[in-house]
């Protein structure tokens, strides 16, 4: 063979090897990804066909499909789950601040279901239902189910319906009937008061779509109201403790309220990557005045990227135990039934570039309270008296009233 032919068969064979690298590169990972979409649905059937035809008891179809759905949820994280039609009404029904129903919430005390807030003007309000009342009977049928979430399905219902308790009253120990016809009810987020101490108390429960519209009334009307001097009022005290969050456009605009400069909160996805950063407008509608922030371990979400943004800004201090750590958008994505998923798509960043996830937000003071009531809203005035947290943030707003400025 002579050198000539020699080159060209080298030539030859380096162009074939460089064909098989193309090949394996793009071809065969196609080919074996392909294999493993395709492999997937036939295990998966011939498992629902083996649990079908030899498990010991009867399946239904649908309960497997969705047992399986849910599973696979599950397995990414303890937030992304699966909605049926129901439960997707009540999260847009939260996040919107209205509902069809008699207006209260519920808990659980042992096997007792009780009426844990009624809403002000609301059926309920009027029909006389209490606090701690008990709900024996709905609609003729005894409470044989302790799912708080079962419970209220059966309460709310079409505005207009009719729905028929069975009540046992808390101040005369009596079984007393009680019809209601539902109503479209606004959801309260917001209670508040004029403390002696010339603050604005605000006790926020949740985060929803109506919560600045609220907060924004509470301050104009209230902390401020006609006729009393600005200088009168020394500042205001946010309490989120039990919150367990809401919407973050909720959080953005509540935030938005008190900064007139600086980040809110940005987020980042897969692989790291920036998808938004919310910062404030010049529109501090307290105008510089001093603000403190009340958490515990219940405050989570929406309330913690409120507390974070607001502490991070040097705009308030933050007083209580550190709170949750619940820093993950959850997309809510509506499915073909009427229900929906709710994935884990993206995790919040503080002002600072702390994420909040698993971390939370450490207070600036740290106070330790006890009897930390879940399903109660709003403290009693004498209850507050003896808040040692509502306390010390009085105290250090007394210290630090400069701070700030």
């Amino acid at each position: 063979m002579t050198i000539k032919e020699r080159s060209l068969l080298t030539i030859i064979i380096s162009i074939v090897l460089s064909l098989i690298l193309i090949l394996s590169n793009n071809f065969f990972p196609s080919y074996y990804t392909k294999q493993k979409i395709y492999t997937g649905p036939s295990l998966f059937n011939e498992i629902i066909t083996q649990i079908e035809s030899e498990y010991i008891d009867k399946v239904d179809h649908d309960v497997l499909i969705n047992s399986a759905i849910t599973g696979v949820l599950t397995d990414l994280d303890e937030y992304s789950e699966i909605l049926n039609d129901v439960d997707y009404r009540q999260v847009r029904n939260s996040a919107e601040g209205v509902y069809s129903g008699i207006g209260v919430t519920l808990y659980q005390d042992s096997d007792h279901t009780k009426i844990a807030h009624v809403i002000k003007d609301s059926v309920a309000f009027y029909a006389g239902i209490e606090v701690d009342d008990e709900i024996i009977a709905i609609d003729s049928e005894r409470i044989e189910t302790s799912n708080l979430s079962d419970i209220s399905q059966q309460l709310d219902g079409k505005i207009g319906s009719e729905v028929i308790l069975l009540v046992k009253k808390l101040t005369t120990n009596k079984l007393t009937q009680i019809n209601l016809v539902r109503e479209q009810i606004s959801i309260p987020s917001v209670y508040s008061e004029m403390l002696a101490s010339s603050y604005c108390y605000i006790k926020l429960d949740k985060f929803n779509n109506q919560t600045k519209t609220e907060i924004t009334l509470i301050i104009n009307n209230d902390c401020f109201p006609i006729g009393i001097s600005n200088s009168s009022i020394k500042g205001l005290i946010v309490d989120i403790r039990n919150n367990p969050g809401g919407t973050l456009e909720s959080a953005v605009d509540v935030s938005d309220l008190f900064l007139d400069s600086g980040i809110i909160v940005s987020a980042k996805g897969r692989n790291n990557n920036l998808m938004f950063i919310h910062s404030a407008n010049k529109t501090d509608i307290l105008e510089g005045l001093p603000i403190a922030i009340i958490v515990n371990k219940y405050s989570a979400s929406a309330s913690e990227i409120f507390a974070g943004a607001l502490q991070d800004n040097n705009r308030a201090i933050v007083v209580g135990t550190a709170t949750y750590g619940k820093g993950s958008i959850q997309s809510v994505i509506p499915l073909s039934d009427g229900g929906a998923i709710k994935l884990t798509t993206a995790r919040y960043i503080r002002p600072s570039g702390l994420p909040i996830n698993k971390l939370g937000i450490r207070p600036d003071i740290l106070v330790k309270s006890i009897n930390i009531e879940k399903h109660s809203s709003v403290k009693k005035k004498n209850e507050r008296n003896n808040d040692i947290q509502l306390s010390e943030a009085i105290n250090a707003l007394n210290r630090n009233i400069n701070y700030y400025h």
